[in-house]
């Protein structure tokens, strides 16, 4: 054990992850004061009915948005260049909710992408009501908070009262005005995320006349370790890169009992173990392949059914680890990763989101995630945006210029008692 404990203890080259049952301002120096526990899909009719009901979750959902979610990252991941890390449940809610208003080819495609199996829309949405019930109050010591919004044109009417009203009804979504998108989408996602990401959508946003809506997906983590790390036992420490130079962190230290194992994977050792925040219920596990291994490759041998896997591995076992004091932020688009995934038809003409509004199309999915990690907890915030727009734009509107003489007054609309008239000939003579 001694081997494996020092073994451990050089846990800086890793994958890691947010083990939440799905998935401010920022520092997590601020985890030391214990968090309430909120969710803001909570207000959802059907979040609230589940969790009245106690409704179980079904295995279904947990397995498609976490097999989505890895694929997600093994595509994501070669192309980077550096470090990655996203939110499965933040993006397969913002998608998931898309779904509702997809039909014909459009639909098919975006179920095989999202790993959704014999999940109807219906079946969808409620397994995803009992989900969000169950993250409610998960910890004393975790703050996990959801929140989702549509952004419409609340005076055309383009999307269709349906869809919002399962966006509502079984995701709490906040309606929002999007004349005023990229800044108010940008000010929400700042406030739901405090401050974590305070822009995900840029300035140089569609025009007016072809924007259908926007949907919008934020989550928001804040938890407290079990144990907190002693800050006076980090100290600065080698961490060997992939191309094998080394730079220099700030290495957490201690020593206890952990869920820990060790295991092969496609032929490669490696080290697992999980860190837990509060009462225990979520942790951070932390996967460990043997020095030298290409991570990119290790991570692609992980699927939905290999975590299943390790969960019946892990077991007590005290363990002296080292891990990085770290700050992760990755933001990118994913509309190449989804077309190589499967649902590269959502992005062009042929899109069929009739069930959402008449000849949408989606132009744009914005992922952005931040993480950081210190001595007393974990802070971490993911949103995913997601734009829909018409391949044709709408309805001219009608224009008058008032370049040449009119007849102007000033009126009581209630009585139409006219106050003042007149002519305007030549504004230029007062």
């Amino acid at each position: 054990m001694e081997q494996n404990d020092r073994r451990v203890a050089k846990a800086i080259g890793t994958i890691a992850a947010l083990m939440l049952a799905g998935c401010g301002s920022g520092s997590s120096g601020s985890t030391a004061n214990s968090p309430a526990a909120t969710t803001g899909a909570s207000s959802a009719p059907a979040v609230l009915q589940a969790r009245a009901d106690g409704t179980p979750i079904d295995p279904a959902i947990v397995a498609a948005d976490n097999g989505f979610g890895l694929n997600l990252l093994n595509t994501l991941v070669p192309g980077a260049g550096g470090n990655v890390a996203i939110s499965p449940l933040s993006v397969s809610l913002a998608l998931q909710i898309l779904y509702n208003g997809a039909a014909g080819s459009t639909q098919q495609a975006m179920l095989q992408t999202l790993k959704l199996g014999p999940l109807d829309t219906q079946q969808l949405n409620t397994d995803n009501a009992a989900l969000q019930a169950s993250l409610i109050d998960p910890d004393p010591h975790v703050q996990l908070t959801i929140a989702n919004s549509l952004w419409i044109d609340q005076a055309a009417y383009l999307v269709l009262p349906t869809f919002i009203q399962t966006d509502q009804n079984y995701y709490a979504a906040t309606v929002g005005d999007l004349a005023g998108a990229p800044a108010n989408v940008n000010a929400w996602v700042d406030s739901e995320t405090h401050g974590l990401i305070p822009q995900i959508l840029p300035p140089n946003f569609p025009p007016n006349e072809f924007r259908v809506a926007i949907i919008a997906n934020v989550l928001y983590f804040k938890g407290i370790w079990t144990t907190a790390f002693d800050p006076t036992q980090t100290r600065p420490a080698p961490f060997t890169l992939a191309d094998g130079s080394q730079v220099s962190v700030p290495m957490m230290r201690q020593t206890g009992p952990f869920d820990y194992f060790e295991g092969v994977q496609q032929g490669t050792p490696f080290q697992a173990l999980r860190i837990p925040y509060g009462e225990g219920r979520m942790s951070m596990l932390v996967v460990l392949p043997k020095a030298g291994t290409s991570l990119t490759s290790f991570v692609a041998g992980i699927d939905a059914g290999t975590l299943a896997g390790w969960s019946g591995e892990f077991h007590s076992t005290q363990v002296a680890i080292e891990l990085p004091r770290f700050t992760a932020s990755y933001q990118a688009s994913l509309v190449g990763a989804l077309t190589s995934l499967g649902m590269g038809v959502a992005f062009t003409q042929e899109a069929d989101f009739s069930a959402l509004a008449s000849g949408a199309v989606v132009s744009d999915v914005v992922h952005a995630t931040k993480i950081e990690v210190d001595e007393t907890g974990t802070v971490a915030a993911a949103a995913t945006v997601v734009t829909v727009t018409t391949t044709v734009a709408g309805p001219t509107p009608p224009q008058m210029i008032m370049d040449h003489p009119f007849f102007y007054a000033i009126q009581d609309n209630e009585t139409e008692e006219l106050l003042f008239a007149g002519v305007m000939m030549n504004p230029d003579q007062s």
